[in-house]
C-alpha cells in the first residue's frame, strides 16, 4: 500500500503534475466541442451548397469536399497552426482543422439522412397544408436525426480521440500531458491508466449529450 502510495504521490502530487491533466482535460473538452459545432455548421452550409440551383456553387462544395476528404487531419492542423496563424494559437487551429476536416463528415451525413426521407412524405405534408418550414420541423428533421445519430455519434467519439495529436502545435491536451508526466516519472501505467479512464468519460458523456439533444430537437 505504501508502494502505491509512493507511485502516486510521485507521479501527481509533486509539481502538481496532476494540474497538467487538468490541463489537458480542458483543452481536449475545448478542442472537442467547439470543433463539433464549427464541423456541423460547416457540414450544413456545404450540403445546402449542394442542392443549390446554381452549378458554380455545386463545383465550389464539390472541390471543398475533394481537398477537405483527400488531405490528412495532421496537414490542416500543421497548415493552419503554421502559415494560417503563424504560431500564435494552438487551440484555434485544431478547431479550425478539426472543425473543417468533421465538417466533410457531416455534409455526408446531412446528405444520406435528408435524402432518405421520402419525396411522398414531404408532398403528403403539403396536402396537409403544412408549410415548407413545418415539412422541415414535423417531417424532415425528426426521420433526419434518427437516421443520422448512430452514425454523427461515432464520428464524435473518434474526434474526442483524434483530439491526441494537438500536441504537435503545442497545445497540451490529454495524451501531450501524459507524454510530459511519463518523462518526467520514468512511470507509465498510472499516467495512462488516468487518460483512459477519461477518455472513456469523455466520450460516454459526449454520446449521452448528443442523446439529449436529438430528443429534445426532436420535440421542438
Amino acid at each position: 500500500m505504501s508502494n502505491l502510495h509512493d507511485i502516486f504521490y510521485e507521479t501527481l502530487v509533486v509539481d502538481n503534475r496532476w494540474m497538467l491533466i487538468v490541463n489537458g482535460l480542458w483543452a481536449t473538452v475545448v478542442i472537442t466541442l467547439l470543433s463539433l459545432a464549427l464541423g456541423t455548421l460547416l457540414g450544413g452550409g456545404i450540403y445546402a451548397m449542394t442542392r443549390s440551383r446554381r452549378s458554380w456553387v455545386r463545383k465550389t462544395a464539390q472541390y471543398y469536399r475533394v481537398i477537405v476528404r483527400g488531405t490528412p487531419l495532421l496537414v490542416l492542423l500543421l497548415f493552419f497552426f503554421y502559415v494560417v496563424l503563424s504560431g500564435g494559437n494552438g487551440i484555434l487551429a485544431a478547431v479550425i482543422a478539426f472543425g473543417i476536416n468533421f465538417s466533410n463528415l457531416t455534409c455526408t451525413l446531412f446528405q444520406s439522412s435528408i435524402d432518405t426521407v421520402g419525396r411522398d412524405q414531404i408532398e403528403a405534408g403539403r396536402a396537409l397544408g403544412f408549410t415548407p418550414m413545418q415539412n422541415w420541423r414535423y417531417i424532415v428533421l425528426p426521420q433526419a436525426l434518427k437516421n443520422a445519430l448512430p452514425a454523427y455519434k461515432y464520428q464524435a467519439v473518434a474526434m474526442v480521440k483524434g483530439t491526441a495529436i494537438v500536441g504537435y502545435v503545442a497545445v497540451t491536451d490529454l495524451a501531450l500531458a501524459t507524454e510530459s508526466i511519463r518523462s518526467a516519472t520514468g512511470r507509465s501505467f498510472l499516467p495512462l491508466l488516468i487518460i483512459t479512464i477519461l477518455y472513456f468519460i469523455l466520450a460516454w458523456l459526449l454520446t449521452k449529450l448528443l442523446d439529449y439533444v436529438a430528443y429534445k430537437t426532436s420535440r421542438i
